[in-house]
């Protein structure tokens, strides 16, 4: 599937966001974000919504730690997304910091 890149705030339920209300999303999806994020090779997160768009919310996670997902560089690359279109993403609302966080903040009484 063609991944998209065009929307330029996360969505009003994601879980990058900390106003989403907490555990709306199963323990399984913070645990696979997690393990992808331990992973040298990385991955690329839709949507939630299975739209076929990225997940903004992780795209600016990912932005502000420097690309750490290889999968994500090559699938920017492959689109052609520009630093223009990635300054332009934004949240009116606080996001969580790290990917731990989240999942801590989610379900806090899980070993993370």
């Amino acid at each position: 599937m063609q991944t998209s890149y065009c929307k330029k705030q996360p969505c009003k339920t994601c879980p990058y966001r900390t106003d989403v209300k907490l555990a709306h999303w199963s323990i399984e999806e913070y645990k696979d974000l997690l393990a992808n994020e331990r992973s040298q090779l990385g991955t690329v997160y839709g949507c939630h919504k299975k739209d076929g768009k990225t997940c903004t919310g992780w795209l600016m996670n990912q932005d502000k730690n420097n690309f750490p997902s290889i999968m994500l560089r090559i699938s920017l690359s492959k689109n052609n997304v520009t630093r223009e279109f990635l300054d332009s993403l934004n949240c009116h609302v606080p996001m969580y910091e790290t990917v731990k966080e989240m999942a801590e903040a989610n379900y806090p009484d899980s070993n993370w």
